[in-house]
C-alpha cells in the first residue's frame, strides 16, 4: 500500500484555507510517493450536539468531493459524526481511526482542528501522542483575507448579503450548485422565459435573489443564465422556496438531467410585482444585464 497522508475536517466550501491543507498534504504525499486521503465530515460535528441548529452547507457531498479531488485528494471518505465518535477519546480516535482505520503515515490538519470526547484533542495533542507511534503531524495556520480568517461561516455571511466578490475571493473559486432538473409548472415558459426547475439538496445554502450564472448543460456546452432563488411571490401564494434557471439561447429538454451552475453576480433581491407584465419587463432587464456581465 502507498503511504497515506491524511487530512481531516468538515471542508464545507473547500475554501482557500482548506486548499492550503490539501496543498500541504499533496506536497507530503509527493515526498513519500504516497497518496492523499481526505476524510470529510458530512455535517459539522457541532450539529450533532445541537440538532436544532440550522447550518446550511456551502457544498453538498457531491460538490465537496469534486472540489477535494480537484485540489489534490486522491481519495475522499465521507464521515458521519454520531454517538460512537462523540464518545471516543482523543487517544482512541488516534489509535482506532487515524492509525488503524486510515493507516496514516502523516496527518495535515488546520490550526483549529479539535477531536475526541469533549474536544479534548487538538493539533498539539496530536503531535505529542502521534510522535511515539511514528505519526508525523502538520498543523496549517489560519489563512487571512484582508485581515479576516477565511472560514465557511464568513463566506456564508457574504453570500447572504449578495457579496459574491468577497465570497469568491475567500473560496478561491466560484460558488457552485449541482442539481437535477425536475418538472415544473411551466410559468416561466408562459412568460416567455422558460426555466429549468432545480431539485436542490435541502441542506444546501441558497441565498434568495436573482443572479447571473454560468451553466454547464449535459451536451458539454457552457452557457449563460439567470438564476432565481426564492418564493416567486408574484405568481405563487404557497411561498415555497424554489430555484429555477433560465438558460440563455437554449431550447433543449432538460428534465431529469443534471446541471452545474457557477454564480457570477448578484443582480437584485427577489420582489413582488404588481402584474405579470411588470414581472416580464423586469425579467427582460435581468437578462440584458446578465448578458452584459457574462459576455463583456
Amino acid at each position: 500500500m502507498k503511504p497515506v497522508v491524511l487530512t481531516l475536517g468538515t471542508f464545507d466550501g473547500v475554501h482557500r484555507g482548506h486548499q492550503a491543507l490539501l496543498a500541504r498534504a499533496r506536497q507530503r504525499a509527493h515526498a513519500l510517493k504516497g497518496e492523499v486521503l481526505a476524510v470529510a465530515f458530512e455535517r459539522p460535528p457541532r450539529v450533532f450536539f445541537r440538532p436544532d441548529t440550522v447550518v446550511p452547507g456551502l457544498t453538498t457531498p457531491t460538490e465537496k468531493e469534486e472540489w477535494l479531488r480537484r485540489y489534490g485528494a486522491d481519495r475522499v471518505e465521507h464521515l458521519r459524526f454520531g454517538p460512537a465518535l462523540a464518545r471516543r477519546s482523543a487517544r482512541e480516535f488516534l489509535e482506532r481511526d487515524i492509525l488503524r482505520r486510515w493507516k496514516a503515515r502523516e496527518v495535515v490538519v488546520g490550526f483549529n482542528f479539535f477531536f475526541g470526547r469533549g474536544r479534548e484533542g487538538h493539533p498539539g495533542c496530536l503531535k505529542k501522542e502521534g510522535a511515539p507511534r511514528g505519526l508525523r503531524v502538520h498543523a496549517v495556520p489560519a489563512l487571512l483575507d484582508r485581515g479576516e480568517t477565511v472560514s465557511s461561516g464568513r463566506i456564508r455571511a457574504r453570500l447572504a448579503v449578495g457579496d459574491l466578490a468577497a465570497a469568491h475571493r475567500a473560496l478561491g473559486h466560484p460558488y457552485t450548485l449541482v442539481a437535477d432538473v425536475q418538472r415544473g409548472r411551466g410559468l416561466g415558459r408562459r412568460l416567455g422565459y422558460p426555466t429549468a426547475n432545480l431539485k436542490v439538496d435541502r441542506e444546501k445554502l441558497l441565498p434568495p435573489g436573482v443572479y447571473a450564472v454560468r451553466v454547464d448543460v449535459p451536451n458539454g456546452v457552457r452557457r449563460g443564465g439567470v438564476l432565481n432563488v426564492g418564493t416567486r411571490p408574484t405568481v405563487s401564494k404557497r411561498g415555497r422556496p424554489v430555484a429555477e434557471v433560465h438558460i440563455l439561447d437554449y431550447t433543449g429538454r432538460l428534465t431529469g438531467r443534471r446541471l452545474r451552475l457557477e454564480w457570477v453576480a448578484f443582480l437584485r433581491p427577489e420582489k413582488r410585482f404588481a402584474s405579470l407584465a411588470a414581472l416580464r419587463a423586469q425579467i427582460a432587464r435581468d437578462e440584458a444585464r446578465a448578458r452584459r456581465l457574462l459576455f463583456a
